[in-house]
C-alpha cells in the first residue's frame, strides 16, 4: 500500500499540468464574517467553487443536481426534486460532512439524511464553497472528509428574479428572488414552490411502478437575509411532504415523509488595527413524520431536533500572517418518539436527549513571499463523550507565472478528524435497524498532496489545471452490519476496526469565448481497504470511479447548449424489491439543455437521462429516466 500511494503521488505530479477543474486554492484561513462568508483555507486547501454561471448552465434543477458536477462527491437520492438526498465524499458516508448555509453549520444531529434541508432556491445561492478533505481542526468535528458550504446572494444594486419550470408527470416549479440595497442595508428576499406526480422510471416490475405512484412531492421554501454594516441576519423555512414510495423497506410501497425545518442565524463582525472579532449565534430546528403506510400511524416515527450554536472567533494580522483564537458552544436536543432516553409522555413524544459539545481552538497562519503554513489544534468536549482533539498541518508554494492571472502551486496537508455518532447511530430502534450506546466517536488521519496551475492568455482564454492524491486511515468507522442472529432488527450500528482509502482526483477546466464558453472533464478514484469487525458491512457500498464531462457552447447569437455526461461505477451490493442480492452495475448519464437568451429573458429546454438509462443508485430504488423540461427565466 505504501509503495502504491508513493507511486499515486509521482503520477499526480506528472500529470498536474494537464488535468484541472473549477477548483481554487486560497491562502487565509477558514473564516466567517458578517461581509464575507466562505469556506477558505489554511495555506492551501483544494476547494471547488460552484458559481452562478455554473448553475445557469448546468442542466440542473435542484441543488443536488448542481452537486453531482463536483469531482469526489457522490450524491444518492431516494426521489426527485429534492424529496431527500445525501452528501458523501470520497469514500466517506453522508454523516462524515459538513453541510454549511453562509458559513453556519446546518447538519442535522438526528441524521444526514435531513441536512440538504435548506430553504434556499438556486436563484438566490451565489455560490457553491465545497472543500475537499479532513477540516475537524478548522471548521468543526463533523467536518469528517469535508464540507459544502451554501453562500446565498447579497447585491450591490436592486435585482429580480423570477423563473417557471414545468415537465412531465406534472412537474412544476416557481421561484423568484428579489434584492436590494439601500446606504448601508441589503436585504435578498425569495419563496419558491415545486410539485410533481411522481417520477416516470423505465421497464418497473409491477411492485416498482406502485411505489413510483407513490413518489409525489410537494415542497416550499422561503428566505430572508439582510446586511447592515458588520451585521448580518438570516431567517429560513422550508415546508415538504414527500411519497417514499419504497424509500426505508420493501415491505411498503405507500411510505410516506413529512419534514419542516426552519433555521435563524445573526453574526457580528468587527475590526479595529490589526485585531477583528467575529461573533456568531444560530438556531436550527427540524421536525419529520415518518409514516410505513400513508396516513397511517401504525409503524410512524416522529421526531422534532434541534440544535443551538454560538460562537465567538478573533484573530491577529501580523507581518508574517494571522493568529486565530476561538470557541463554539453548540447544543443539540431531540423529542422523538424511537430516539432518545425513556421521559414522562410529553405528547407525541415518548424519549428525549439533549447533548452539548463545547469546542476551542487556536490557528496560526504563515505567509513569507510564495510560502504559506498553518498549523491547527481544537479541542472538543461533548457530555456524551468526554474529550477529543483534532489537528492540522498545511504547506504550500506558489510560483507565480509570466501571463497575468497564471501562477502554479503545489501544497500538502496532513489533518486529524473525529465525528461524532448521531442521534440515529446511538437510540434508533426500528425497522430493521437496532443502534448502539457502545459506539465510540469516528477518528482519522488524512495526508494529502496536489498540484494545480492556472495559465490566462489574452485571446485564447483561460486553462486551469489540477491533481490531488489523498490517503485516510479511519478507525472506529461507524457502519450498520448484518447480524444474521437478530430476526427482528438484523442491522446493528457497530465501529468497524478500520477503514483506509486512498483516492485521487484530477480536472482539466477551458474557457475560452461566447462560442467555447467552458469546456471540462474531471476523473476520481476511490479505494477502501477494510478490516471488518463484522460481515455484511453496508460500507462496501461506494463510488470506485467517477467521471464527469461538462461542454456549454454558443450556436448563433444568444442561442447556446450545455451537454454533460456523468459516469459512475459504484461498488457493493444490494437487495432489490424481491430480496435477491445485486450487484451495482456501472451506469453513464447523458443530461443537456438548448437555452436562448435574449436580454433580460432566458427561455430553456432541459433533459435529463437523455438515453434513458435504468438505474439502480441507491440500493433497490429505481432511479428516474428520461425527463424533458422547460425552463423560463426572468432577471433585471
Amino acid at each position: 500500500m505504501r509503495r502504491t500511494l508513493i507511486l499515486l503521488i509521482i503520477l499526480t505530479e506528472a500529470v498536474s499540468f494537464t488535468v484541472s477543474s473549477q477548483t481554487s486554492l486560497r491562502l487565509d484561513e477558514v473564516e466567517v464574517t458578517a461581509r464575507q462568508t466562505e469556506i477558505q483555507n489554511q495555506a492551501f486547501r483544494l476547494v471547488t467553487e460552484i458559481t452562478q454561471d455554473d448553475i445557469a448552465a448546468l442542466p440542473a434543477t435542484t441543488l443536488d443536481d448542481i452537486l453531482q458536477s463536483v469531482t469526489g462527491l457522490d450524491i444518492r437520492t431516494r426521489g426527485a426534486h429534492g424529496a431527500q438526498a445525501d452528501v458523501s465524499m470520497r469514500g466517506g458516508t453522508f454523516d462524515q460532512v459538513m453541510i454549511m448555509l453562509n458559513g453556519i453549520c446546518v447538519s442535522d444531529a438526528q441524521t444526514g439524511h435531513y441536512a440538504m434541508n435548506l430553504p434556499v432556491p438556486l436563484s438566490a445561492i451565489e455560490r457553491i464553497e465545497v472543500l475537499q478533505g479532513a477540516a475537524s481542526s478548522l471548521i468543526g468535528a463533523n467536518a469528517f472528509v469535508g464540507a459544502v458550504n451554501i453562500v446565498t446572494l447579497q447585491p450591490d444594486s436592486d435585482t429580480y428574479h423570477v423563473a417557471m419550470q414545468g415537465g412531465m408527470n406534472r412537474f412544476a416549479h416557481v421561484e423568484c428572488t428579489g434584492g436590494w440595497q439601500r446606504h448601508d442595508w441589503q436585504v435578498t428576499a425569495s419563496a419558491d414552490y415545486g410539485h410533481n406526480n411522481g417520477y416516470y422510471a423505465p421497464r418497473p416490475t409491477d411492485k416498482e411502478r406502485t411505489a413510483l405512484d407513490n413518489t409525489d412531492l410537494d415542497i416550499a421554501n422561503i428566505y430572508l437575509s439582510a446586511r447592515y454594516k458588520g451585521l448580518d441576519l438570516q431567517l429560513g423555512a422550508q415546508y415538504k411532504d414527500a411519497g417514499a414510495g419504497v424509500f426505508y423497506g420493501f415491505g411498503s410501497q405507500d411510505q410516506f415523509d413529512a419534514t419542516r425545518t426552519a433555521f435563524f442565524a445573526a453574526k457580528y463582525g468587527h475590526r479595529w488595527g490589526n485585531w477583528g472579532i467575529d461573533l456568531h449565534a444560530a438556531y436550527r430546528a427540524n421536525h419529520d413524520r415518518y409514516e410505513w403506510h400513508r396516513t397511517q400511524s401504525l409503524y410512524s416515527n416522529r421526531h422534532f431536533a434541534q440544535n443551538a450554536d454560538v460562537a465567538a472567533r478573533a484573530h491577529y494580522a501580523s507581518a508574517i500572517g494571522k493568529t486565530t483564537f476561538g470557541f463554539d458552544l453548540r447544543n443539540e436536543h431531540i423529542f422523538s418518539t424511537n430516539i432518545g432516553d425513556d421521559i414522562s409522555p410529553c405528547g407525541l413524544f415518548t424519549k428525549a436527549k439533549n447533548r452539548l459539545n463545547i469546542t476551542y481552538f487556536a490557528q496560526q497562519t504563515f505567509h513569507v513571499h510564495g510560502f504559506s503554513a498553518s498549523l491547527a489544534a481544537s479541542g472538543i468536549y461533548n457530555t456524551m463523550f468526554a474529550h477529543h482533539w483534532t489537528a492540522g498541518a498545511d504547506l504550500g508554494y506558489t510560483v507565480p507565472l509570466n501571463a497575468q492571472r497564471s501562477s502554479l502551486t503545489v501544497y500538502t496537508n496532513a489533518n486529524r478528524s473525529l465525528r461524532l455518532p448521531t442521534y440515529t447511530d446511538l437510540y434508533y430502534n426500528a425497522g430493521s435497524q437496532l443502534g448502539s450506546l457502545d459506539l465510540h466517536p469516528e477518528k482519522a488521519w488524512t495526508l494529502a498532496a496536489g498540484i494545480a496551475c492556472r495559465l490566462a492568455f489574452d485571446r485564447a482564454g483561460e486553462l486551469s489545471a489540477h491533481a490531488d492524491v489523498y490517503h485516510r486511515w479511519g478507525r472506529d468507522i461507524i457502519d450498520w452490519v448484518y447480524v444474521a442472529s437478530d430476526t427482528q432488527r438484523p442491522y446493528h450500528a457497530a465501529n468497524q476496526q478500520s477503514v483506509n482509502t486512498l483516492g485521487i482526483e484530477c480536472s482539466v477546466r477551458y474557457q475560452l469565448n461566447n462560442w467555447l464558453r467552458c469546456i471540462e472533464i474531471s476523473y476520481a478514484y476511490t479505494n477502501l481497504d477494510i478490516d471488518l469487525v463484522e460481515a455484511n458491512s453496508r460500507y462496501l457500498d461506494h463510488l470506485r470511479h467517477k467521471l464527469f464531462a461538462r461542454v456549454t457552447h454558443g450556436i448563433y447569437k444568444g442561442l447556446g447548449a450545455s451537454w454533460t455526461l456523468n459516469f459512475r461505477d459504484r461498488r457493493g451490493q444490494y437487495n432489490d424489491i424481491n430480496g435477491i442480492v445485486q450487484d451495482y452495475t456501472p451506469v453513464c448519464l447523458l443530461d443537456g439543455e438548448l437555452f436562448y437568451q435574449f436580454r433580460q429573458w432566458r427561455i430553456a429546454v432541459e433533459c435529463t437521462n437523455i438515453t434513458n438509462r435504468r438505474y439502480y443508485d441507491y440500493g433497490g430504488i429505481l432511479q428516474p429516466g428520461i425527463w424533458p423540461k422547460l425552463h423560463l427565466t426572468w432577471q433585471i
